[in-house]
This record gives structure tokens, C-alpha cells and sequence, in this order.
């Protein structure tokens, strides 16, 4: 079957593939958009899980491929092993799953062993990887950090991977932003010690390899972990944990699309539920009232605030209602956002260079100057935020910082 992508051009895939397409388990992720309300900055960034899900599958083939002609002897078997695994690997996530999964901390990530392995196991998809005979290999490699061939998982997930390289494309393109790699860094990419590795021996190697991972900063900065993208996302995430203190649970959520979750969160009939999800459908979004950067207060501040308030729904909970009580509005519309350093994305590629296999930001020594300004750049993008209605912003920002005991870090009142 050839399915014509915008990104990539025509992808090619087998009967087996096709199968699992198919199956509804798979279908569901064209109602997942891949950069969740991202498209409330960017119009564009309507692509979904769906499509790139199937561009992760084709990147792998082009690994697999230029691992073979580099002489690499990969058999059909593990070359169908990881282009399944790199055609299912999202297919556990969720609706705007990573607001309420990494950065609200209501349930598990995506790509837990449980999650992935309940998902795998839905009838029509599991009938198809049953059918290729791969189905346990699948889940041991998306599952397994220590799987017997570290490089067929490494492939689907790692530093620069497949799902990296489909990404990094997709996104600038529907951003509309004028970025992209180029297709050397294919090229570069060998076997060493059983590990997927970048090949070091050419000068150009360096440079390419640099400029795929400020790309990955410059989407996180720009894309990601834009202010309006957080703010409505931090307002989704608050909903659905209100909804979590009425019974609602983390399976509920598992044969949802996007618009299915928001229609369901609405349909419970709860103003302050209703409130937030309205908000973002009409983009009535909250507003920045305060903000605290790592730069302000170091990297041990940073660590306690996320230790406190990130992983402590009950701590958020009382910090957001204490603010919320002296603001005067309801505590719904008060939401403190504390992400995890999961925000901080590490140069960890293995390279093999003359001294051997090595990751990138681990040499002999310290971490080169370029790559550890990469790494540093990422140390920047950390911020606490509290999210109010505009009208409050000002007088927020002044109980915020009696609350944190710390001055606000806005630099100006545009939000």
C-alpha cells in the first residue's frame, strides 16, 4: 500500500502494516492531534498521532535501510519487528495525554509497560500483530530498556530516533515555521557495540548532528512549550483532574479522541469543569499573572518547587485555592503549572568516535562547549507559572509573590 504524506512524500507499507492501520485501536489516533492546542497559536497544527505515526515507520525503514547498506546484517524479521514497533508507539497515548501526564502528573505516561501492553491487546490490533507472528517481540522492545538488541529498540526510541527525525519535520512544516534537517544525518548512523550510534568520522557529522538538536530546541521554545499552548493545556489538565475527584478514571479516557474527551468533560455537568473547556474551545484562555524562572532561582530552587507542586496534587491543590481565596474568584481559575524536568531534553546520542562509543555530552572529560550550550539552553526554558483571568493578572502577580516568595519574572503584560 503507498499512502502519499505531505512531509515525506510516498510511504510504502506491507499487508501487516495495513492490517494494523486498520484496526480501530489504530484509527483512533486521527482524533489525537500530535501537538495537542497547538493549533490555538499555530492554525495549522492540526496534524494528528495518525500521520505521524506512519512517518515514524517510514524514518525506521530509512535507517534500517542505510544500516544494510552499510553492511549490517538485519534480517527481514527484525526489520518488520521495528517497523511495527515504530508504526505503534503512540498508539497508547492519550488525548492532550502529556498536560495531564507529565506535566499535571494525574496519571502514568503514554509508553508504560501496563498502558502499552493493555492498548496492544484490543482485539482488531492485537489480531494483526498476531497475524505478523511479532507481536511479543513489539511490546518487549517498546517496553524493555534492556531488550536483547538495544539498537532495533534505539532505532524507535532514543535521542535521534525515528520518531525524532518524523517530528522534528512534521511539526515546523504545519507550524508553518522555515525549519528542517538535512538528509546527511541518515547517512551517519551505524552499529557500534550493539548500540545505534551516529558515525563521528566526518567533520560534517558534528554540524549536522548540532543543528538537528537546536531544531528540537528551537520547536520546544517556539511550538511546545509556547505560553498560550501551556496556559490551555494547564486549563484542559485542570478539568480533567476535577473530573478525576468526580470518579473519572485514566480507562475512561482510553477510547477517546480529542473533541470526545473536551464533549464528555462538558457533558458532566459541572460549572468549573465546564468553565475551563469552554475557555479553551472559544480561546478564552487564562493569562500569565506570575512567573519564576530557574534563572532566578537556580537549578536546587527549581528541583523543590517541581518536588513540591509537580509530583503533590494536594499541595498544587492548596497553593492554587490559597491564591484563589485571596483573589476573590472561583478556584478553578487560579492554576499554578509546574512542569518536570522532562522539559530538559539531554544531548545523549551515542556517537562513535576514534576513542570508541561515547555519547555526545559524555566525553572524556566535560561535554564540548557547543553541545553543552544546547543542553544549557534547554536548563533556560524551565518556568513555574500562575495562570489567572486577565482582569486579576496584576493583583495575581503581587499575591503570587508573597505566596512563593519570590518577584515575578514577567518582563511585560502580554500573554
Amino acid at each position: 500500500m503507498v499512502i502519499r504524506d505531505p512531509v515525506h512524500g510516498d510511504l510504502r507499507f506491507s499487508e501487516t502494516e495495513r492490517r494494523v492501520m486498520d484496526s480501530r485501536q489504530f484509527q483512533r489516533l486521527r482524533g489525537v492531534r500530535q501537538t495537542g492546542t497547538a493549533y490555538l497559536v499555530y492554525p495549522g497544527c492540526v496534524h494528528t498521532r495518525f500521520e505521524h505515526s506512519l512517518g515514524t515507520a517510514a524514518m525506521a525503514k530509512q535507517i534500517i535501510s542505510v544500516l544494510k547498506d552499510n553492511g549490517e546484517q538485519i534480517t527481514d524479521d527484525q526489520e518488520e519487528i521495528v517497523s511495527l514497533s515504530a508504526l505503534v508507539h503512540d498508539i497508547s497515548h492519550l488525548p492532550f495525554g502529556h498536560t495531564f501526564e507529565d506535566e499535571r502528573k494525574l496519571f502514568p505516561r503514554h509508553d508504560t509497560a501496563e498502558r502499552l501492553q493493555h492498548f496492544l491487546s484490543q482485539d482488531q490490533v492485537a489480531d494483526a500483530l498476531a497475524a505478523s507472528g511479532h507481536r511479543d517481540h513489539v511490546l518487549d522492545l517498546l517496553t524493555n530498556r534492556r531488550c536483547a538488541t538495544p539498537w532495533m529498540r534505539q532505532i524507535v526510541s532514543s535521542t535521534v530516533d525515528a520518531d525524532l527525525l518524523d517530528y522534528l519535520r512534521r511539526d515546523a512544516y504545519f507550524s508553518g515555521l522555515q525549519q528542517d534537517y538535512d538528509d546527511r544525518i541518515f547517512s551517519t548512523f551505524t552499529l557500534a557495540d550493539g548500540q545505534l550510534a551516529i558515525n563521528m568520522s566526518k567533520l560534517s557529522t558534528r554540524t549536522e548532528l548540532l543543528h538537528l538538536l537546536r531544531l528540537r530546541y528551537f520547536l520546544t521554545e517556539r511550538v511546545y512549550y509556547h505560553h498560550a499552548k501551556v496556559a490551555s493545556g494547564a486549563m484542559i489538565a485542570k478539568a480533567v483532574e476535577l473530573a478525576v475527584g468526580e470518579g473519572l478514571t485514566e480507562q475512561d479516557i482510553y477510547p477517546l479522541t480529542d473533541g470526545a474527551l473536551l464533549r464528555s468533560l462538558i457533558r458532566r455537568e459541572n460549572p468549573a469543569i465546564e468553565r475551563l473547556i469552554r475557555g479553551v474551545v472559544h480561546r478564552q484562555l487564562l493569562k500569565r499573572a506570575y512567573v519564576l524562572s530557574a534563572a532566578e532561582i537556580g537549578r536546587n530552587g527549581r528541583d523543590e518547587l517541581i518536588a513540591k507542586y509537580n509530583r503533590s496534587i494536594d499541595a498544587r491543590q492548596q497553593v492554587e485555592n490559597e491564591i484563589a481565596e485571596t483573589l476573590g474568584v472561583e478556584s478553578d481559575q487560579v492554576i499554578l503549572y509546574c512542569p518536570d524536568i522532562s522539559i530538559i531534553k539531554e544531548a545523549r546520542v551515542f556517537t562513535l568516535t576514534q576513542a570508541g562509543v561515547r555519547r555526545l555530552n559524555e566525553p572524556l572529560d566535560s561535554p564540548p562547549f557547543d553541545v553543552k550550550a544546547v543542553e544549557d539552553q534547554y536548563e533556560r526554558l524551565w518556568c513555574l507559572y500562575v495562570f489567572v483571568p486577565e482582569s486579576h493578572r496584576d493583583r495575581a502577580g503581587k499575591i503570587c509573590e508573597s505566596v512563593f516568595g519570590e518577584s515575578n519574572a514577567m518582563v511585560d503584560g502580554k500573554s
